[in-house]
């Protein structure tokens, strides 16, 4: 089975679609979201409409979806990031809001688990940046295989300590010997200096990852989060990639 797996899509509609018929041209059976719907870009609801409208769609909930949902869960948030709850909240539909407030923190499949942030305490939203940080997510993982996002940066950890970039045309391998840790990168605000937006595709009877980087109409996806009125830099940081 081929899975669709991406995160981050943060309310950026023109990469989202750029990323489904991406995809849709690659072929896919299964299609996993890992959170973080909103936040940040200028269209929210059509984000979560979007990939709800698939009945194949999986999803877990992200930090800026929880925030979004509960006040309480802002307070570790920075201004920026504030804003771009407080504007997704505004415009998000009742159906949208619901279909969030549906979405489990993990999701276990034979043979891998999805979850926004780590698989150690994903509740508390922990970053995996750094090897003792990936140590203590395999030590949670009950499955061979995680798909991570939250750092809005590709990569792939190893249970024997192996650290690389994730890139495209460069396939991850994964087996039932080893625990493998994948994150998958950010749909809409990816922050590797790398401006394209990122999915992946992970194929369950070849065992096999492949990380994809796609073309998207920044200007048009810039002019709306100015003519919405958030924070400039958010704009800026799509063009950046960082």
């Amino acid at each position: 089975m081929r899975y669709l797996i991406f995160s981050d899509i943060h309310s950026n509609l023109e990469a989202l679609e750029a990323v489904l018929t991406h995809a849709e041209g690659e072929g896919f059976d299964g299609m996993i979201c890992l959170g973080d719907f909103v936040g940040y870009g200028a269209n929210p609801d059509e984000c979560v409409q979007r990939v709800a409208s698939y009945e194949e769609a999986s999803a877990v909930v992200g930090n800026h979806d929880a925030a979004l949902l509960d006040p309480s869960e802002r307070q570790f948030f920075n201004p920026v990031a504030t804003a771009g709850i407080l504007y997704s909240e505004d415009r998000l539909g009742e159906d949208s809001k619901a279909y969030l407030q549906g979405l489990p923190i993990t999701l276990d499949f034979d043979g891998f688990m999805a979850v926004h942030s780590s698989p150690a305490f994903p509740e508390h939203w922990t970053y995996v940046l750094q090897p003792g940080e990936a140590t203590e997510a395999f030590r949670s993982m009950i499955r061979p295989l995680a798909f991570i996002g939250h750092t809005h940066f590709p990569i792939v950890y190893t249970e024997d300590g192996f650290i690389k970039p994730f890139v495209p045309g460069d396939p991850v391998v994964v087996d039932s010997e080893r625990k493998v840790l994948v994150n998958v990168g950010s749909v809409g605000q990816p922050r590797d200096g790398d401006s394209r937006a990122a999915y992946v595709i992970y194929d369950s009877e070849e065992h096999s990852v492949r990380i994809f980087r796609v073309e998207y109409d920044i200007d048009r996806a810039a002019a709306k989060i100015l003519d919405a009125g958030l924070p400039p830099m958010l704009a800026d940081r799509l063009r950046r990639g960082y």
